[in-house]
């Protein structure tokens, strides 16, 4: 009996030491690629652009110009406006090693302006390029300026904070 005693816990002393043996190898690396987690970066953005109008489809209007602030480049944004006080908007800025692309939602506030302003929030959707897992949220303010038939345009000024 005391025979098999130790042999159980030689068995049981066998497999703790294989495992801390696993357990060493790994924490040195040995046998194991190195991780290639880089440090999240974080994009602190206030952009601004100034968009003239496209084309428009009902009530999507197609507007595009330069941005400029911190993510320079050219912006493209479909703005949907049907009377109401709510709009929304998809939109695009490529630049400088890649693009972003995100949707916001906002709400003019005086819908019978020539020229209404609006706010809302805006939701990064994706990336390409080294903003490839960009996330986030943020605010968006602009201007929607509709003086006479097909001159339409936007002021767009976005603001936030953007993990990639």
């Amino acid at each position: 009996m005391r025979l098999d005693r130790w042999a159980g816990g030689l068995d049981k002393a066998a497999g703790r030491t294989a495992a801390l043996a696993v357990l060493a190898i790994a924490a040195a690396g040995i046998g194991i690629p190195p991780s290639r987690a880089a440090a999240a970066r974080v994009l602190d953005v206030r952009d601004e652009g100034h968009l003239r109008f496209i084309v428009s489809d009902g009530s999507e209007l197609l507007d595009e110009g330069p941005a400029q602030g911190t993510f320079t480049g050219k912006l493209r944004v479909h703005f949907v406006y049907n009377g109401e006080p709510a709009v929304s908007a998809r939109f695009t800025i490529s630049g400088h090693g890649g693009s972003i692309s995100g949707k916001a939602k906002g709400t003019l506030s005086n819908p019978t302006s020539p020229d209404p302003s609006f706010r809302g929030v805006l939701t990064i959707t994706g990336g390409t390029g080294r903003y490839a897992h960009i996330h986030g949220g943020g605010e968006l303010f602009g201007v929607f300026i509709r003086r006479g038939p097909n001159k339409y345009g936007l002021t767009v000024q976005a603001i936030g904070k953007f993990p990639y």
